[in-house]
């Protein structure tokens, strides 16, 4: 991975008395690098994936993820964001600007956004737009899940809201699952929140899981249930904190057998 790597972030000290270390890449991939004279360079929390941003004077240009040749998620991202363009979704999704093998690996470039910074703590009604609007994008009105709508996947553009990550994305019959787990992430990962909130936004009829169940005509039944299935279907993770704070929420929300939770009927 380094050496593929390398060849993208010496760019800018590449001189006349240099060999050009840009030789080997693929030509398709020599224009993104020819248009700019920096990089930045991150490790991905992915094995085996690392990811630069092409700087052109103070603007970032593109950005590349690499990952190895069978990096299923990374292959995923690029199929999903090759369809979304024609979603008509309100917020911003990156452009594709590239998606194929090179030197043994699997190398995604979409174009960056200017100016682009974390959301924060977004507003009730971002929130319940974002995800009503994945809820219905689909071919035929269907649920498109992004599968992991996440503060950190959230930004602010001069241009509105993006959203950014979609390696886990699916169509599923899952409309409330993104809501859901933006509430848990934003409280477990990040503290926004304590469990007790989180929970009441999960199961009170005023909360946002019920608010969004009846904006997509669905029963207060079914939101309960789709609560009760995101806490089912998670994994135990190694943060002590983390599964702590999942495991209140689960308990305050009814899931799990020693709590009884309000439920959205209640």
């Amino acid at each position: 991975m380094a050496s593929f790597l390398d060849q993208f972030v010496v760019r800018a000290n590449v001189g006349p008395r240099s060999a050009d270390p840009l030789a080997a890449v693929e030509p398709s991939l020599r224009r993104f690098l020819n248009e700019a004279d920096g990089a930045a360079c991150m490790h991905s929390s992915m094995p085996g994936r690392s990811i630069a941003a092409l700087v052109a004077g103070e603007s970032p240009r593109y950005v590349l993820k690499i990952g190895r040749s069978d990096d299923r998620p990374l292959r995923n991202e690029a199929e999903f964001l090759k369809g979304t363009a024609g979603m008509g979704l309100s917020f911003q999704v990156p452009e594709l600007a590239y998606a194929d093998s090179a030197g043994g690996h699997y190398v995604v470039v979409t174009h960056a956004w200017r100016h682009a910074r974390l959301a924060g703590m977004l507003t009730r009604d971002e929130l319940l737009g974002i995800t009503e609007d994945l809820a219905t994008a689909a071919p035929g009105g269907g649920c498109l899940v992004h599968g992991d709508l996440a503060p950190w996947n959230v930004l602010r553009t001069p241009e509105g809201i993006g959203v950014i990550d979609w390696e886990t994305a699916t169509f599923a019959d899952q409309p409330l699952r993104d809501l859901i787990h933006y509430l848990v992430q934003a409280g477990a990962i990040l503290r926004w929140t304590d469990a007790a909130a989180v929970a009441r936004e999960l199961t009170h009829p005023r909360g946002l899981v019920c608010e969004l169940a009846s904006r997509l005509g669905l029963a207060r039944s079914q939101a309960d249930e789709a609560v009760h299935a995101y806490f089912t279907s998670l994994r135990p993770v190694t943060v002590r904190q983390v599964q702590r704070f999942q495991d209140e929420v689960a308990a305050a929300a009814g899931v799990l057998p020693e709590r009884s939770g309000q439920g959205c009927d209640g």
